[in-house]
């Protein structure tokens, strides 16, 4: 069982809420019989709890507060980070982080994108590894 992190401000950070799933655990059922045993083994890499530091690019005021749940059945995590903080996370949750956070940009930077004059979007949210 985790502690409870908490700021001298009181604010709670880390792994704040766990919430039942409705949705029962299928067994993998869905999947095809040639790709189950691929499936458990990357359940089971994405379950791996690895250290990882929490960075924003926007600066280390904003937060993240994110839910997460990958698999059918699994527990509905509720994540609150800190910027600087290192956590303890679920390897798929870092994954989740990393591979799909981009900032959505404003109207006049979709024009100067469009004419070639700024390269693309940003990462907001990154989580960095410490030790895995």
């Amino acid at each position: 069982m985790e502690l409870k992190r908490v700021t001298a401000r009181g604010e709670e950070h880390g792994l704040i809420n766990v919430l039942g799933n409705s949705v029962q655990g299928d067994n993998m059922k869905r999947f095809a019989p040639e790709h189950k045993e691929e499936m458990k083994k990357l359940k089971e890499e994405e379950a791996r709890i690895v250290k990882a530091r929490y960075i924003n690019h926007r600066g280390s005021h904003e937060r993240l507060t994110k839910p997460y749940c990958r698999w059918a059945g699994d527990p509905i995590q509720i994540w609150h980070l800190i910027p600087g903080q290192e956590y303890d996370l679920p390897y798929g949750f870092v994954k989740e982080i990393n591979e799909g956070q981009l900032e959505k940009p404003k109207d006049s930077e979709l024009i100067q994108e469009a004419a070639g004059l700024v390269e693309g979007r940003h990462k907001i949210h990154e989580l960095i590894p410490v030790g895995f």
